[in-house]
């Protein structure tokens, strides 16, 4: 599924998007249409359509459907420059098939003008055994990030209270913060590993291949991509504008730097990212990330410079 993959790529795009458009919402409006394809096609072909189709990259899978969105998004903005909504999620989906090489199954582009879509006789298997020591691991990191954002979020609102309130105010909010952060923790291990990896939903989720959230690039995609999300939105936790122009340069220069190491690693034999099984993957996630990590580098800050008034969270 590789949904970080896609949803930096899709967020990278978005920023080009956003200094031609002068609209730093459609940073996050191609994030959200790098993502969709999956989001629709995966339940859909694998689990609606299994005995017929039984693949995952159908309809929003589709050049017809990037084309439609790109056609309407351009008509509506044409009509109105700050509606870019549909436009941007159109590059989005663009982007997410670019990135799943889908001009390796033509007739899936290309539909309806090629024909049906083929049924597949690929087979899905769970996760291999092997990494699941790892995703156990892994699932623990995820939920402390979780436990760690609700609990910025509620300091965002509930901090007045640790610093004026009363003593008996002070401890109440204190604990009643680090329990909620606690249980989220645990709520998010709960459901990524006790539900969608060895529970009942894990022959499911193992179609989605989730032991290659374990490679080194799915990491930095998922890392950068939080980042720039939070950056975008101020939330929770607000920089300055030089602040924030300085993160978004050193993880540019981080993420470039870090795709020539994995290339040359990977042109050297190492076991880089060998989650992904064929080279042309992990090719294509180099790929990605020094793409993106060039558009973080040389067009990133343009998006702080854009308007305050097209972009803000409301208080």
């Amino acid at each position: 599924m590789l949904i970080f993959h896609h949803l930096f790529l899709g967020l990278a795009a978005g920023i080009i998007l956003a200094v031609l458009l002068s609209n730093k919402w459609a940073v996050l409006y191609a994030g959200i249409g790098a993502i969709l394809p999956d989001l629709l096609d995966k339940p859909l072909g694998q689990i609606l359509l299994s005995d017929t189709i039984n693949y995952g990259r159908i309809y929003a899978h589709t050049l017809t459907l990037a084309i439609i969105l790109t056609i309407i998004g351009l008509l509506i903005w044409h009509k109105n420059r700050k509606n870019i909504l549909l436009l941007c999620i159109g590059a989005g989906v663009l982007i997410h098939q670019l990135g799943d090489a889908m001009w390796k199954a033509p007739v899936n582009w290309f539909w309806p003008f090629l024909g049906p879509f083929p049924p597949s006789s690929e087979i899905y298997p769970q996760i291999p055994e092997g990494y699941l020591p790892y995703l156990y691991f892994a699932s623990w990191i995820l939920a402390v990030i979780a436990g760690a954002a609700v609990i910025a979020v509620l300091y965002r609102y509930l901090g007045q209270y640790l610093s004026t309130g009363t003593r008996g105010k002070r401890i109440l909010t204190g604990t009643g913060m680090v329990l909620t952060g606690a249980g989220t923790i645990l709520l998010v291990k709960y459901l990524i590993w006790d539900l969608f990896l060895t529970g009942p939903w894990a022959n499911y989720f193992g179609t989605m291949y989730l032991h290659e959230l374990l490679s080194i690039s799915e990491w930095i995609y998922g890392l950068s991509s939080l980042m720039l999300i939070l950056l975008l939105l101020d939330y929770p936790v607000r920089f300055s504008e030089i602040t924030k122009k300085r993160i978004i340069s050193i993880c540019g220069a981080g993420i470039v730097t870090v795709s020539l190491l994995l290339l040359l690693f990977i042109g050297l034999g190492f076991p880089v990212d060998e989650v992904y099984g064929g080279n042309l993957w992990r090719l294509v996630a180099v790929a990605g990330l020094f793409f993106g990590g060039s558009i973080l580098l040389f067009l990133g800050n343009r998006i702080w410079e854009l308007p305050d008034d097209t972009f803000y969270l409301k208080k």
